[in-house]
């Protein structure tokens, strides 16, 4: 049986939902070919079973560089205990620097799989650059490179060098509720920390031209995009939350809209996508990065092409007005297609091949 350990020491709730949804999906089949462990930070925004598996640790919040990553006597427990279990397997699910530590510290036989998110920074985003050294360091030290698209898998070799024979994939995954039903509000919804590559320039102007929908945009502000966000509060169509989010808020969000809306500049995945699948909730997209391998468009929601305002702004009008029974068919078909693809459960078989 092979011992593996899932680590994300992320304070942020989707990728802590995340780890221990996999922890949770293999722990509770009881399985005879994975003895399955977690870490993660103490005092956690998702919860997690609490079992003789679960090792929660005070660690820095931010995966750079601050005060608490010198908390050397907390980072040397931590890698005790790593090492007092003998893991075959360790899993980051994030990047961190004290995945660094471990990766330098843990047996030598303990093979070392580190999934990255951002292969490519985001542009004009602020932590560009520390992401960059992060993915950097950790391709050289790391013995399998994850990502959760096709689209970027040969990038891993021509950025940072590593052979194709240490890059895996696997589709991200979550854990799914129960379908919910709609609400047949005709909102869409704008959901994540807006940052210049997330299109809020593309939302303002969506917004001024779609006066008949109603616009939640609920997220964290970059203070680079300050003045747009400005623009967006003075409009009648839109209603703004930019403060911390609570699961229960986030939930509230995404049930009482219809859709979910991506005009993003650039991106690789997006983890609002799913979270819009979670509630059946489809999504309208900019075919920016990898976004198609996310939605099949028609099916689980509409790829619009990128930078093209105008027909994003059609296709938003064509979707509010569908009737009752249209747009459930949309609404189950993308809960549906999210489930198949993307649920922790059905996950196991796909992420226990990439660790095999």
């Amino acid at each position: 049986m092979k011992k593996v350990l899932l680590v994300t020491f992320s304070d942020n709730a989707d990728h802590q939902d995340i780890t221990f949804g996999m922890f949770e999906s293999i722990y509770k089949t009881n399985r005879n070919d994975c003895d399955i462990w977690v870490m993660g930070v103490i005092n956690p925004k998702v919860s997690v079973m609490d079992t003789s598996h679960t090792h929660l640790v005070d660690c820095p919040r931010r995966p750079g560089i601050e005060k608490k990553t010198f908390d050397i006597r907390e980072l040397h427990q931590v890698i005790k205990w790593v090492n007092s279990e003998h893991f075959d397997v360790i899993f980051f699910e994030t990047l961190h620097v004290w995945n660094l530590a471990i990766m330098l510290c843990c047996h030598k036989k303990t093979v070392i799989f580190q999934m990255i998110h951002d292969l490519i920074p985001h542009q004009g985003d602020k932590q560009a650059k520390s992401v960059h050294l992060m993915n950097k360091a950790v391709c050289k030290m790391a013995d399998f490179i994850v990502l959760c698209n096709r689209k970027y898998i040969d990038k891993v070799t021509e950025i940072y060098g590593v052979p194709q024979k240490r890059v895996r994939f696997v589709d991200m995954w979550r854990r799914f509720p129960e379908y919910t039903e709609p609400t047949f509000s005709k909102r869409a919804l704008f959901f994540g920390r807006m940052n210049p590559y997330k299109g809020v320039d593309n939302l303002l102007r969506i917004a001024k031209l779609c006066p008949e929908v109603q616009f939640d945009v609920v997220g964290r502000v970059d203070p680079q995009i300050q003045g747009q966000v400005d623009e967006l509060k003075k409009m009648a169509n839109v209603t703004m939350n930019n403060s911390y989010v609570t699961d229960e808020e986030m939930e509230t969000a995404f049930t009482k809209a219809d859709w979910i809306v991506l005009p993003y500049n650039s991106a690789t995945q997006s983890g609002v996508v799913i979270d819009g699948y979670r509630y059946g909730r489809p999504s309208i997209a900019f075919d920016v990065g990898a976004i198609a391998e996310q939605i099949e468009d028609g099916v689980s929601g509409y790829l619009i092409p990128e930078a093209d305002n105008t027909a994003f702004v059609e296709k938003l009008k064509y979707v509010v007005k569908m009737s009752g029974d249209e747009y459930k068919k949309k609404s189950l078909a993308a809960y549906e297609y999210g489930r198949r693809k993307y649920s922790s459960d059905g996950a196991i078989e796909r992420f226990l091949q990439v660790i095999s």
